[in-house]
């Protein structure tokens, strides 16, 4: 393998491990999970149709410039053709990426927008009380997240708890 292959060969911009752990296991919930992960699959789908048509274009504009006889439409051609190759390499990366999230979607349970909607109060009760927890271990609660917690009707709840457990000798977040 030459370093042009190897180049191509490990194009693909987030691996399987990382899709499902950090960007759709990031939610604390299946309803967000599946939510996060439509909007990865329609993120990706447009940049790869938008490279498509990126590339269809630059053919064109190369062909032209080479149709000129020009030595500088030459260069130009040659300098879109550099460009047109990363693209293809890059290409190659995001197809990877969008067969991964394919085989996820295809894998997952699907949820509705009413759905995804019903279970927001679950999921943010959820993602702030984690979210708490952490910062509890790090050494502190920020302000931003009480307000959040408060916001969301959660604040005298988690106060209440963290009551009960500091008597208890416990420190983490129940609610």
């Amino acid at each position: 393998m030459n370093i042009s292959e190897a180049i191509a060969e490990i194009q693909q911009p987030r691996s399987r491990y990382q899709l499902i752990h950090f960007v759709i296991g990031q939610h604390d919930t299946p309803e967000m999970r599946f939510y996060q992960l439509c909007l990865e699959l329609q993120d990706m789908g447009y940049k790869l149709r938008t490279a498509q048509l990126s590339v269809r274009k630059t053919e064109i504009e190369i062909a032209r410039l080479l149709e000129t006889g020009d030595e500088i439409d030459a260069i130009e051609a040659e300098e879109k053709q550099v460009g047109l190759e990363q693209t293809q390499i890059v290409m190659r990366g995001a197809e990877r990426e969008l067969a991964v999230l394919t085989d996820l979607f295809d894998e997952s349970q699907k949820f509705t927008r009413d759905e995804i909607e019903h279970a927001q109060p679950e999921y943010w009760e959820k993602r702030l009380t984690r979210q708490t927890n952490l910062q509890i271990m790090s050494g502190g609660v920020q302000w931003a997240q009480l307000d959040s917690l408060r916001q969301a009707g959660l604040l005298d709840q988690v106060i209440a708890e963290r009551e009960r457990q500091t008597t208890n000798g416990h420190q983490e977040l129940t609610p």
